[in-house]
């Protein structure tokens, strides 16, 4: 990685974190919307249970896709604002070690690796979005609650 192509690398990183937080907050109110199902789930009271469990682990790990993406949007706000030079991932990495967040076998990283792990964890909340969004209208359906298919 040269240094002419960090900035943009952050730039991306940083792009990918803030697309990240907006799948997190629609899971979790997907995740709300679930338990909003399940207490109005008179039928089947089993299924609303087992809609108010599975929403419920969605916003435990959309908390903790939280916290990961908060903390990774300021450290590469920090970047951005740091002269990149060849120390100051390593740099980086004693900070994060020093916290006990990361290993020796997550030391030494490139910002390109950063970037992708950035992505991998965008492509977590989003996919976590989706499936709850799948969940909700799964649900919406079998309740019998469908407005657009109504005269």
């Amino acid at each position: 990685m040269s240094n002419r192509s960090a900035p943009f690398l952050i730039a991306a990183g940083r792009g990918l974190l803030d697309a990240g937080e907006r799948a997190v907050y629609v899971a979790g109110a997907a995740a709300a919307a679930g338990w909003s199902i399940a207490l109005e789930w008179t039928r089947a009271p089993w299924t609303g249970m087992l809609l108010a469990a599975v929403s419920t682990i969605t916003a435990v790990i959309s908390l903790w896709l939280m916290v990961r993406i908060a903390i990774d949007k300021k450290l590469f706000a920090a970047l951005e604002q740091t002269e990149l030079g060849a120390d100051t991932l390593a740099a980086l990495d004693d900070a994060l070690s020093a916290l006990g967040w990361i290993d020796g076998s997550k030391a030494g990283r490139t910002l390109d690796a950063r970037v992708r792990g950035v992505a991998r964890l965008c492509k977590k909340a989003t996919s976590l979005a989706a499936f709850q969004m799948l969940l909700i209208a799964g649900a919406l359906s079998a309740s019998g609650f469908v407005p657009f298919l109504r005269p």
